[in-house]
């Protein structure tokens, strides 16, 4: 059957006549149309001729029904599409109802009960199956990850001005670092972050032998992926502040966080990794005629790491100066003269902060494999052989691994170079 630009109620009749079925025009239904059918049943005819001149068919007790779209399913339950309900449980309903309601069909309708997390979705079949597909990779159960941190104080020597030369704790070459190397030199930037090995066990031990380290803080969050976990080990400091809008002046009262904070927003890839966006800060606020002031030592990074594997932020230095006043009991009080009975010492303290990061993906009872909560300064590597990272490499227990994967001992110098460092801590101690 051949139409050319034929009036659209002449060709329904053909159609009605051809194949014997009722086959009615909703109010206002109207048109012309050009369509050829080869090799058709009546129904793909008729949905062929409505589709040509931009109008939906409904089925009801065997008739065929052509109407506006708008208007399909409103007077009485559509024969051709099919209602839904879908529930949302891990992301927000309102996003989900805006993007599964791109890619349902024309006569598709997506509503929303954002108290239950609920859709509602009106559509054919065929479309019915491909928001359903769409929805189980979009609204997927989030991974958990488990988030162990260490945050060390180091009190640097006269010979650490410009911080602990991390360069030689992590080994000659350091191909698995990022951001500045050889700390010690004044050029030096002051930041970077690796991948921890053993060496930086054996320095921090016998830095606390010493003394020198001192634990700030120990937090321990479980995050889901995507979502920011924050530690806050301090004070909040409350301040006044006024707002005046059209002559009408108001109070209200903020706070500011200070003291030992860490906000981690964790996510996983495809291939397991885990990518950390970490923001360490130590902090102290005072007040001064109702004004904050804050010092705070702080960095802002994003790194990416293996499940179980801990990351190393160092090169945060922050120095502190103060006087300490000494002399003779009671003569130094005296007005006037009491200088000559005192003295005065300027004293000048310098710390390093360092940050120890290791995440753990929870695994879940269904997905192979476990979380293993070993210790967070060792490098937990996930199943099997560890995989060399791109252009570093990484250590493990009792040695290191180089960049092409191969096992090596720790080098002749770096031993009697940490050897002579323990031993010199020993002595500072006595």
């Amino acid at each position: 059957m051949r139409f050319h630009d034929v009036e659209l109620r002449e060709v329904i009749d053909i159609l009605s006549r051809h194949w014997r079925i009722n086959i009615l025009l909703s109010k206002g239904v109207s048109g012309r149309v050009s369509v050829n059918l080869f090799d058709v049943d009546a129904a793909q005819a008729v949905q062929a001729v409505a589709q040509a001149a931009g109008y939906a068919v409904d089925r009801r007790r065997g008739d065929y029904v052509l109407l506006d779209r708008q208007e399909l399913g409103r007077d009485e339950p559509s024969a051709s599409s099919t209602v839904r309900t879908y529930k949302v449980q891990y992301s927000n309903v309102k996003q989900v109802a805006e993007l599964v309601g791109k890619y349902a069909s024309r006569y598709g309708k997506v509503t929303t009960l954002p108290d239950r997390n609920l859709l509602v979705v009106e559509d054919v079949p065929e479309f019915q199956e491909r928001i359903e597909r769409l929805l189980a990779t979009i609204d997927a159960e989030p991974r958990q990850i488990l988030i162990e941190a260490k945050i060390l104080e180091i009190t640097l020597d006269d010979g650490e001005t410009y911080g602990v030369d991390w360069s030689r704790i992590f080994g000659p070459g350091g191909g698995s670092s990022v951001g500045a190397r050889g700390l010690a030199t004044p050029g030096s930037s002051g930041f970077f972050f690796n991948l921890v090995n053993s060496n930086l066990n054996v320095y921090l031990s016998a830095l606390s032998s010493a003394g020198r380290v001192k634990t700030l803080s120990t937090p321990k969050l479980l995050a889901l992926e995507n979502q920011e976990a924050q530690a806050v080990i301090g004070e909040r400091i409350g301040y006044k502040v006024t707002t005046t809008v059209n002559q009408v002046t108001t109070e209200s009262v903020q706070f500011l966080d200070t003291g030992v904070i860490l906000k981690v927003t964790p996510s996983v890839d495809q291939r397991g990794r885990i990518l950390m966006s970490i923001h360490p800060e130590i902090s102290s606020a005072t007040m001064s005629s109702g004004v904050p002031s804050k010092k705070s030592t702080e960095v802002t990074t994003q790194l990416l790491c293996e499940d179980g594997q801990a990351v190393f932020i160092g090169g945060l230095i922050k120095r502190v100066s103060s006087q300490r006043r000494s002399g003779v009991p009671l003569l130094k009080d005296l007005p006037g003269v009491g200088g000559l009975f005192s003295s005065t010492e300027e004293l000048h303290a310098s710390t390093e902060t360092v940050v120890v990061i290791t995440p753990r993906i929870v695994r879940t009872g269904g997905e192979s494999g476990a979380a293993a909560l070993s210790d967070p300064g060792r490098v937990a590597q996930p199943q099997g052989a560890p995989s060399p990272q791109p252009g570093g490499a990484i250590a493990r227990e009792g040695g290191r691994v180089t960049a092409d994967g191969t096992a090596g001992e720790l080098a002749e110098d770096e031993r009697t170079w940490f050897d002579k460092a323990a031993a010199q801590l020993r002595r500072e101690r006595r």
